[in-house]
């Protein structure tokens, strides 16, 4: 019986419960990788009390400074020059942003609200208050505290806080390597002109993209012919040498679909033959107990829209937990009245690209109807919507949307 496409990902993530494996870069290469530790601040942030302006710094007190005050200025502190010392009462010293903030001093008025830079005092334009304009020590962050949870995905912020942080070498998941078998003596290679039996291999290229965009590393290994040894070797080589093996093609219930039996053969236990999912249906998920090599082995049906589509519902979320990283939850998405999907027997996952409404709210615009073999159907879509089977357009206000590898990308 097939399975529930949620019954089918639960399946899949709880065979997937495996510590990722550390790995040691340089900071300049940790960039789109994931963290295999949390990194806590080493002291406090700012390290001292800091000007959040450039004017005077003075001290206030707990009486504060009425508008009129005129201060001797006795010295400045700019970002890399320190003044010396404890500022006298009743003075004033120039400060620059970012510079420390002198013991004595509590407060830093905006050059603005002075007669200026210009003299040897200073007369305040308007009343001061203790604590203004000052970023106090430990105010951003307390030493100790968790900067970054293990299984973070580093973006561009978290390298600067990195940086700042001075890791110059941060441990991140070794990324899974997944090999992706091409079935079928109906495909020929990228580079070859197809006859008008055959076809241009391209899943294998689409879904090594998508591999690359959840942070791990594909190895395409070519294209098997429906024969059993030539189809025999490839396996063994990917089963070998891969954490995960994908292969395309071969894995329904026709004569000349030997995936799945040649699988089991060389030692590769089936978990599930078949999802209640359109498209989608004949996907075939199995693992292997093997102290090396693959440990994870997804069948995916030959056709583009297919394979591109289980891959992300599915293979997507195994990798990621394999990096350490949350599996993204499904977001509940408005879907405008008369949206194009057909009924059908089984959960649909239908195209969609997520956009703001005219009342700002996020809605999902659904792709016209397209055959699972159409290769141009997926283009410009972030995810998909699952539309329930016997499900009608109109029926309800919003769907389940599942994101693709690449993330929302909204206007």
């Amino acid at each position: 019986m097939a399975l529930s496409l949620l019954e089918a990902r639960a399946a899949v993530l709880q065979h997937g419960r495996v510590a990722p494996v550390p790995d040691a870069v340089p900071l300049a290469e940790a960039h789109g990788r994931v963290l295999a530790e949390a990194i806590h601040a080493d002291g406090p942030w700012p390290a001292t009390d800091r000007s959040a302006m450039d004017g005077f710094a003075v001290g206030a007190g707990p009486a504060g400074l009425a508008a009129g005050t005129t201060l001797p200025v006795v010295g400045e502190s700019l970002a890399g020059r320190p003044f010396a010392g404890e500022l006298p009462a009743g003075a004033a010293i120039r400060i620059m942003t970012g510079a420390v903030v002198p013991a004595g001093a509590d407060a830093v008025v905006p050059v603005e609200q002075t007669s200026g830079f210009g003299s040897a005092g200073v007369t305040l334009n308007a009343a001061v208050r203790a604590g203004q304009n000052v970023r106090p020590q430990g105010s951003e962050l307390a030493a100790g505290r968790c900067v970054l949870a293990a299984g973070t995905r580093l973006g561009a912020a978290a390298i600067g806080a990195l940086a700042v942080l001075g890791r110059t070498v941060v441990r991140v998941a070794r990324p899974p390597l997944v090999a992706i078998v091409a079935t079928g003596d109906e495909v020929v290679p990228v580079e070859d002109t197809p006859r008008p039996h055959q076809v241009r291999e391209s899943n294998s290229w689409a879904l090594a993209a998508q591999v690359h965009e959840t942070g791990a590393s594909a190895r395409r290994l070519g294209i098997a012919a429906d024969e059993p040894a030539a189809l025999r070797a490839l396996l063994e080589r990917a089963l070998a040498t891969a954490d995960v093996v994908l292969t395309i093609g071969g894995v329904s219930q026709g004569t000349h679909d030997l995936v799945h039996g040649t699988l089991a053969e060389l030692g590769v236990r089936r978990v599930f033959h078949g999802l209640d999912l359109k498209p989608g249906k004949p996907t075939f998920f199995g693992v292997r107990d093997a102290a090396v090599g693959a440990r994870f082995v997804f069948g995916l049906p030959g056709n583009p829209a297919s394979a591109f589509t289980v891959f992300d519902l599915l293979v997507q979320p195994l990798l990621r937990q394999l990096l350490g990283e949350a599996v993204p939850a499904e977001l509940p998405v408005a879907v405008p009245g008369g949206a194009p999907w057909r009924p059908n027997a089984r959960l649909q996952a239908v195209p969609v690209r997520l956009a703001a409404g005219e009342d700002g709210t996020l809605r999902a615009v659904v792709a016209a109807p397209s055959p699972s073999g159409d290769p141009f159907g997926l283009i410009g879509a972030d995810g998909y919507a699952l539309v329930p089977a016997g499900q009608r357009p109109g029926d309800v206000a919003t769907l389940p949307i599942v994101v693709g590898a690449t993330g929302v990308r909204l206007p």
